[in-house]
């Protein structure tokens, strides 16, 4: 009684909430690091002491080489496994379709050819491993269930109610993650082996004659791009392939290794599955809140859409969150037509806003030196990460793409149908000399409002702000609307959404036109709470422009110059 009592009056300063977009993560296989940690990394990180090598590496170097210079990236460490390829099946003349399915254990050119015609149960085949330079000798029985399993780990899969017709072939080829060693020369041959750790283009060069501790050679990781300083061949006979994860071995004896020579191989990175990807999220995405999750690792219809479900998940838990994966690169002998074929087929499986896929791929080059052919996504990332949320990443006015070279077989005509079927694609333009990004598509529908990602990043950033903003009259009197004053509490509540959306509105660069906010009057909040409409009012992209020119004579009555007065 009778002294000053002292109260604070909160949320009246016209603060908003901070800024909640631009925070990334991305998930990954790597060497080295916990799987499932989430390690937050800035351009000063040790990416090679930490993570160690991998995919993961790679695409964070990229990322840090094109994000800004105050750029933060989540990296999560995934567990991987040796990726063995099988090219796409290719069929030559009529009757039954097949897949090819299982890992493959050996490489090999495969040849099947129908030698009799029938059902499965009643066809024989032909089988060849070397591109059909020679068959095994006696004919293989389908079987009646149509699985024709093959000596080099993989099965070709007829359908068992279609007949084989004869001389109709198969083909396909098969490759370890190691390998095969081609090699260019007169000297001894040589052998490459490990568990790979990283992807990588192989050329071992002898630029000196001589035995083991005699002789010189110098390696190249990214086909011959690049080359290591020259060394004497180790005397235990073993040479260690970079952070590939892989080694060569030596002919033992007295070989002597021919100068000149070169042994060429691939090494194809780990990938992760869909189920250790997921499981790998869970712990980081308990404490981070990204605005946006990138996978790194060759994915396909079935991946994009498992990811879709956690978006949709994510999004009942109120962390609206974008997805971006990539595409598989073209397999070794396979045309581009193909593999655009491929991503074509992929795509017409899945429809999902909140997904995006880039198909795009480059050779890639880093600030080691080295330029490896790898999909552009670390690249999109930092990209993504230094415009602001209403930016196209496209935006010509941003400069090319720092470091990528796109593969000279990879046509215009390739690039406008991947991008129209609704994948990120990097382009080239008539009259500039570099490389730039095309349209930034989710896997949305057609008809959908949110096919671009400048949309659902406007409209994700705006609905963070929002809720945060709206948090603050939860449990508050909405007031009475009848009253001379109106309904307080709702008014503090547009006045606060309003406050959250002038971050938007007055940035610069402005990233939102205006939002419309409406408390549709005649609401019964006492059961069914208080609805809010939000019009987020955009600011549209010129995804096109046309140049209409003419030509007319100087004084002539077409002259622009005289319309003003009468020509005669």
């Amino acid at each position: 009684m009778g002294d000053v009592f002292e109260y604070i009056v909160d949320g009246t300063s016209g603060l908003a909430p901070g800024a909640v977009d631009g925070k990334a993560l991305m998930a990954g296989v790597c060497s080295k690091g916990e799987t499932g940690k989430g390690y937050l990394l800035g351009k000063d990180s040790d990416l090679s002491g930490l993570l160690g090598s991998g995919p993961l590496v790679d695409c964070l170097r990229d990322y840090f080489a094109a994000a800004g210079q105050d750029a933060v990236m989540v990296a999560v460490p995934v567990q991987g496994s040796a990726y063995g390829q099988a090219s796409p099946l290719k069929q030559q003349g009529p009757g039954a379709e097949a897949y090819v399915s299982g890992l493959p254990s050996a490489n090999a050119e495969v040849t099947v050819k129908v030698r009799k015609a029938g059902l499965a149960g009643t066809a024989n085949v032909d089988i060849s491993l070397d591109g059909g330079l020679s068959y095994e000798f006696d004919a293989v029985d389908v079987p009646g269930n149509g699985i024709l399993v093959l000596d080099i780990g993989c099965q070709l899969n007829f359908p068992t109610d279609i007949s084989l017709v004869a001389d109709t072939t198969y083909s396909f080829r098969t490759l370890l993650p190691v390998g095969p060693v081609t090699h260019k020369g007169q000297g001894p041959e040589v052998s490459a082996e490990g568990e790979p750790k990283a992807a990588a283009s192989v050329i071992l060069q002898i630029t000196k004659s001589g035995r083991v501790n005699q002789g010189q050679y110098r390696l190249s990781l990214d086909g011959g791009q690049s080359w290591d300083i020259d060394r004497t061949l180790p005397l235990e006979g073993e040479i260690i392939v970079g952070d590939s994860g892989v080694s060569i071995t030596l002919p033992g004896g007295n070989a002597v290794m021919a100068g000149g020579d070169e042994y060429h191989f691939e090494v194809y990175a780990p990938v992760p599955s869909i189920s250790a990807i997921m499981a790998a999220l869970d712990p980081p995405l308990e404490l981070f809140n990204p605005e946006c999750i990138y996978i790194i690792g060759d994915t396909d219809a079935s991946d994009w859409a498992a990811l879709g479900v956690l978006s949709e998940d994510l999004w009942n838990k109120h962390r609206p969150t974008i997805f971006v994966a990539h595409t598989r690169l073209p397999f070794a002998g396979e045309d581009m037509d193909d593999w655009v074929a491929w991503c074509l087929s992929e795509r017409q499986q899945i429809s999902h806003r909140f997904v995006l896929v880039s198909s795009a791929f480059a050779r890639v080059s880093d600030v080691r030196g080295q330029a490896k052919v790898r999909n552009m996504i670390g690249l999109l990332a930092g990209r993504i990460s230094n415009i602001p949320v209403m930016r196209a990443i496209g935006r010509v006015r941003d400069a090319a793409i720092s470091g990528a070279a796109l593969p000279d077989n990879l046509r215009e005509a390739h690039q406008k149908t991947l991008e129209d079927a609704g994948y990120i694609t990097a382009k080239r333009y008539a009259g500039l000399t570099g490389v730039y990004w095309g349209d930034a598509r989710t896997l949305a529908e057609p008809t959908s409002d949110y096919r671009y990602l400048e949309v659902l990043r406007v409209v994700f950033k705006g609905l963070r702000l929002a809720r945060i903003a709206a948090l603050k009259s939860l449990y508050d009197e909405a007031g009475d609307p009848l009253a001379t004053s109106g309904a307080l509490g709702i008014n503090w509540l547009i006045a606060n959404l309003h406050e959250a959306m002038s971050v938007m509105i007055k940035a610069v660069p402005q990233e939102l036109a205006a939002c419309e906010i409406e408390v549709p009057s005649g609401q019964d909040i006492v059961n069914n709470g208080l609805a809010v409409t939000l019009g987020f009012v955009g600011l549209p992209i010129i995804r096109s422009i046309k140049l209409y020119a003419y030509y007319t004579y100087a004084g002539s009555s077409f002259d622009a110059r005289l319309s003003e007065r009468s020509v005669i």
